[in-house]
């Protein structure tokens, strides 16, 4: 995560450890820093703790990781528990933006940690607040995401932009170009399917990679292409969150029966209760209920 961190040697452990959380295969990431956990510093060890939140096992973060813990990797335990407890988001970001306020960062990892529960609660301008004027590449990459989110392609692009001459070729500025291609449409989209393809040759598939190429599928209406790489990410995880979304959106497009569709609807519920998806969801549909309920009163009125 520091400055250090992305001039490392490209031998190193560290290295492979970040690239592969990067390109979404967490249990290589993972099976990277098993070996020299014992010896470990906070840097390797937090991209083994990033893939465990992100494969779903934050009960070994809270395991590993105590309130007491003096190292940059308490703010990992933090994001575990805004993750478990949103009703404690507020308190949650209290602690990470003082130890952010009172702390020299040099691995980063707090200003990356508090940027995520920001994103999590879906105050993005907050993240950027946190991550702004930094040149550390994961923060740069992280603010491109949420100026996404807030439709400043215009911001994200310069952003991308000042990551080129960073270093044009790391992982994760080819990422934010992918990311900003796919936000600006069909002309710009088959740019972002390359960047994918590429990644799943130097690399391997992984469900982040495949879900890139089939939203470029499913953007230049190749649904046929989008179903394939889609099902080869179901294979690689089967309750995948993005892959069971960009299923049932395949599913519409394509007049799929309404049974298949809430299929992919009953996983993610099952899956993944508290996500943002599952939740403006069923916000939505209670705000419709409403609206149909009100018109059905003032039609029988």
């Amino acid at each position: 995560m520091s400055k250090m961190a992305q001039e490392e040697d490209t031998n190193s452990t560290l290295f492979y450890a970040r690239n592969e959380y990067y390109i979404g295969n967490f249990m290589g990431s993972v099976n990277f820093v098993l070996p020299e956990q014992g010896a470990a510093g906070s840097e390797l060890l937090s991209y083994m703790y990033l893939s465990y939140l992100a494969i779903d096992s934050g009960r070994l973060i809270a395991s590993d990781i105590k309130e007491n813990n003096n190292t940059p990797l308490l703010a990992l335990r933090y994001i575990n528990e805004a993750f478990e407890q949103p009703d404690k988001i507020e308190d949650i970001l209290n602690k990470l933006t003082d130890k952010v306020a009172s702390e020299e960062d040099e691995t980063n990892i707090w200003h990356i940690a508090t940027a995520i529960v920001y994103c999590y609660d879906e105050q993005f301008e907050n993240a950027l607040k946190i991550l702004h004027g930094s040149t550390n590449l994961e923060s740069m990459a992280l603010s491109v995401q949420c100026l996404l989110r807030l439709n400043r392609i215009d911001l994200a692009k310069q952003l991308v932009a000042k990551m080129q001459e960073i270093s044009d070729d790391h992982t994760l500025t080819q990422l934010a170009q992918a990311w900003v291609a796919l936000s600006t449409g069909t002309e710009s989209m088959q740019d972002a399917f390359h960047i994918y393809q590429e990644f799943c040759e130097k690399y391997k598939p992984t469900p982040l990679l495949l879900n890139g190429q089939a939203v470029v599928h499913l953007g230049l209406e190749r649904y046929e292409e989008a179903e394939a790489v889609l099902r080869e990410a179901l294979t690689k995880k089967h309750n995948d969150y993005d892959t069971l979304i960009n299923m049932m959106v395949l599913a519409h497009l394509t007049g799929k029966s309404q049974e298949t569709i809430q299929r992919y609807w009953e996983q993610l519920r099952q899956f993944y209760p508290k996500s943002q998806f599952v939740k403006n969801f069923d916000k939505k549909s209670d705000e419709f209920d409403k609206l149909c309920l009100k018109y059905s009163i003032e039609g029988s009125a």
